[in-house]
């Protein structure tokens, strides 16, 4: 039940991140950390891999976007960093591995070619609710994307058994 609970909440996180915008993701992922933390965080270095996808994050979608891939809106956001609702996807995600992905930590290359396969459909869906275009042709720029998250999930499952090894815990 708590596998469910952790994918749904994180489709929660993605449609107030995705449709609000920089308005109303703050409130999102405070919230979505909080309850996430409450409910489900069982060891601490869960956190880490949090803080890794979101730095995963600003070099992945920050060279996608300054790279002329991504074309974001407009944006109150004026730093060269990916905007926080994008970011925040990125920590919502760095918190499945240990929970509804967990699964692929037995199945690590199914798990990245579903990533491979799915994600560049988020991408999609995303850019099309957030007002993002794609610079490049729109095949091209999701292929891309399909090759980086495969990749990216082989980063999240070796980071839970790096973090597990280094708690002394079995994967």
């Amino acid at each position: 039940m708590k596998t469910i609970l952790n994918a749904v909440s994180f489709q929660l996180l993605w449609f107030a991140c995705v449709l609000g915008g920089d308005d109303w993701a703050l409130a999102a992922i405070v919230v979505y950390f909080v309850l996430h933390h409450y409910f489900f965080v069982q060891q601490s270095n869960e956190w880490w891999l949090i803080v890794l996808f979101v730095g995963l994050g600003i070099i992945v979608d920050g060279a996608l976007i300054f790279g002329g891939w991504l074309m974001m809106p407009p944006s109150i956001w004026t730093f060269p960093l990916p905007p926080p609702w994008l970011l925040g996807l990125w920590a919502g995600v760095g918190s499945l591995f240990f929970h509804c992905l967990h699964w692929g930590q037995q199945r690590p290359w199914l798990l990245s070619v579903l990533a491979a396969l799915s994600v560049p459909f988020s991408y999609l869906m995303g850019a099309r609710f957030a007002e993002v275009s794609f610079g490049q042709g729109q095949l091209e720029t999701l292929v891309l994307i399909g090759f980086i998250w495969f990749w990216l999930m082989q980063v999240g499952v070796m980071g839970v058994q790096f973090l597990n090894h280094r708690q002394g815990l079995k994967s």
